[in-house]
């Protein structure tokens, strides 16, 4: 027995030793695989609703900003869309400008990004600790939106002693061995650094060895207009902070360095909204300026610790006043007594008016507020060649800064077209939505030339002068008590009133007659509508109520080109030529079915009682009046 167990244990060891044998020669005679690195995550998203891009995504704290669309925000800020209706049939439209149907069009798959070439970036080594003299909340935030994508990357932070590296500026040097080296002046130099290496890095695009950028401007500001976190807060203090940090962290981002805080300085939160923004502003290279309704013992406790506020009252009692003024004539008035003063404008032209340039002495002092807000509240704006030829025209006028209040949808795409032209005011500002949208495999010249024409349609319509709020139409009487865009932005505009009087051809380059601009208008039209026939239905939300909005301005832009052609045969009717009356009722009739078109697209993204849909009734009112008076004027 005992023999026949010590034979069984030796035949086991001896089949263990052979299969160990045969293991050994199978590795020796099959060549090793090679190990492959890990591959990096990257936040890639299907394509969105209207252009072909995909959506902008939602990021953790330490996440990096979402890829792709034109906004680009840090972790997430919190901004909502209109609520998306369904897209009406396409028998509710002409051929012309039809809104697809509500099927989705397939898209080809997002074509994968490529790094630079191995050899041009850092070999791995270990990522040491910031210095605990330098941490902060939000060089931490920032050094974790690089480590997303490098996380082998060293980040040295180098206190600089050049002379031409000043307040906000950085040179960013990348290194041998995985170091990275972000040298500034300041802790907000860093911080911008920092970020602009994590763009690069999320948009996969070449890294320089090295590269340096100043602001173009000394200040940035966006005016927030009675955020949702101040009027409806959160129940907790730590949910208000993380909310007033992620707008922060999407300021920095963005490169404002001023937030002037709209309000009506009764919210039951601004008080505790002010103190969490005094505590971690200066973090985020962020200057607080609140632009209250009145002047509450809230607003009075902030002035009186130093906090800034924005007045309308041109008589400024003390430097913690910014006064704020549509009318040069107060500016100037303020320059004249040394006081930083704001400049008020809708947007109607890239460029400073002529008047800007009287300022010889003080226009260092000068800032200019371009609104986007209540001539395009609810309208789509996203022109990036704009946004770099005003804010270079500003910086050449030698001006303090540029201040922004927007109000067009999506917001956060005409954040980012100025938000570009910050960061990078050489550029022409096309090229760089065009190379980043083509890495996406879209069709992206088509879609930045959707884009300019239909923004451009609501700057030209509010040059005609005859409402505050062109975007929600006008009737035919103001086109005769019209006041044209100030001849001090470069050129002039002819009413139909000086046209009618004069009966003259104009030949200067810098005069443009009201019918010049209802033929533009026309031809902006059609091309939008030839584009969104050409561009399939994305599903990210912003696209889709970019593409939607942009079709509504296009609407917009012909119900003004057959406005214009009714006011002008009716001041001829009114002079005497009854048969000029037809026409008129010809080119109204033509408006009121391009104001039909206007709310079905605004009924596809907003509720259906929306301004537009409101408007309509009181056109078809003045053209049923008109009607009767050209019957009535009939022998």
């Amino acid at each position: 027995m005992m023999q026949r167990d010590t034979a069984l244990i030796l035949f086991g060891v001896g089949l263990i030793v052979l299969l160990l044998l045969v293991g050994v020669a199978l590795h020796i005679s099959s060549p090793p695989q090679p190990i492959s690195e890990p591959q990096e995550k990257v936040s890639i998203v299907t394509p969105s609703t209207t252009p072909t891009f995909p959506p902008t995504q939602t990021a953790s704290s330490i996440s990096p900003p979402a890829l792709v669309t034109p906004s680009l925000p840090p972790p997430d800020t919190k901004t909502s869309l209109p609520q998306t209706a369904a897209i009406p049939t396409v028998g509710a439209f002409p051929s012309k400008g039809v809104i697809p149907p509500s099927t989705v069009v397939p898209l080809p798959p997002t074509p994968s990004l490529q790094f630079p070439a191995p050899s041009s970036l850092p070999r791995a080594r270990p990522a040491p600790a910031v210095e605990a003299s330098v941490e902060n909340e939000a060089l931490l935030w920032a050094k974790a939106l690089v480590a997303n994508y490098r996380p082998q990357w060293r980040l040295n932070l180098t206190k600089s002693i050049a002379p031409n590296l000043k307040g906000e500026s950085y040179v960013v040097a990348v290194e041998p061995n995985n170091q990275v080296t972000v040298e500034a002046r300041t802790t907000v130099g860093w911080l911008y650094g920092l970020l602009d290496l994590a763009e690069r890095l999320q948009w996969r695009e070449p890294i320089n060895a090295q590269w340096i950028w100043s602001p173009p401007l000394t200040e940035r500001g966006l005016v927030m207009d009675n955020p949702e976190w101040l009027i409806k807060p959160p129940r907790s203090l730590d949910a208000m902070r993380s909310i007033i940090g992620d707008c922060l962290k999407g300021l920095a981002w963005w490169r404002f360095n001023t937030l002037v805080l709209k309000c009506n300085g009764r919210e039951p939160a601004l008080k505790t909204a002010l103190e969490i923004l005094r505590q971690l502003s200066p973090d985020y290279g962020v200057k607080v300026v609140v632009w209250a309704q009145e002047i509450t013992p809230t607003i009075q406790a902030w002035v009186r610790t130093g906090g800034l506020i924005v007045t309308t009252n041109p008589l400024v009692q003390n430097n913690e006043e910014i006064p704020i003024s549509f009318d040069l004539g107060e500016v100037v008035q303020n320059l004249r007594q040394g006081r930083v003063t704001v400049f008020a404008s809708q947007l109607v032209a890239p460029n400073v008016p002529t008047k800007v340039f009287q300022f010889r002495q003080s226009r260092e002092k000068l800032l200019m507020l371009i609104g986007l807000d209540k001539a395009y509240e609810g309208v789509f704006w996203f022109d990036p060649a704009w946004a770099h030829q005003l804010l270079r025209s500003i910086k050449d006028a030698g001006l303090n800064g540029l201040w922004l209040s927007i109000r067009s949808v999506p917001s956060k795409w005409a954040i980012a077209a100025f938000a570009q032209a910050i960061k990078n005011p050489a550029s022409d500002g096309e090229s760089l939505w065009l190379s980043r949208w083509a890495k996406q495999g879209q069709q992206a010249d088509k879609w930045i030339s959707l884009f300019r024409e239909s923004s451009r349609i609501v700057t030209e319509i509010l040059w005609l002068g005859v409402s505050t709020e062109p975007q929600y139409g006008t009737s035919l009487k103001a086109f005769f008590t019209a006041r044209p865009i100030d001849s001090s932005w470069g050129f002039t505009v002819l009413s139909v009133t000086e046209i009618l009087i004069s009966e003259k051809s104009v030949v200067d380059k810098t005069t443009l007659t009201v019918d010049e601009i209802a033929r533009g208008l026309e031809q902006r039209a059609q091309t939008i509508w030839a584009l969104t026939a050409q561009l399939p239905e994305p599903s990210a939300p912003d696209w889709k109520v970019a593409k939607r909005l942009a079709l509504l301005n296009s609407w917009l832009g012909q119900f003004y080109a057959n406005k214009i052609d009714a006011a002008m045969a009716w001041g001829k009717f009114e002079a005497g030529d009854k048969m000029a009356g037809q026409d008129c009722l010809l080119h109204l009739s033509k408006s009121v079915r391009a104001w039909e078109q206007v709310v079905a697209v605004a009924n596809s993204v907003y509720s259906p009682n929306n301004r537009w849909a409101l408007k309509l009734a009181e056109f078809q009112k003045e053209l049923e009046e008109c009607k009767n008076l050209v019957a009535s004027s009939m022998p």
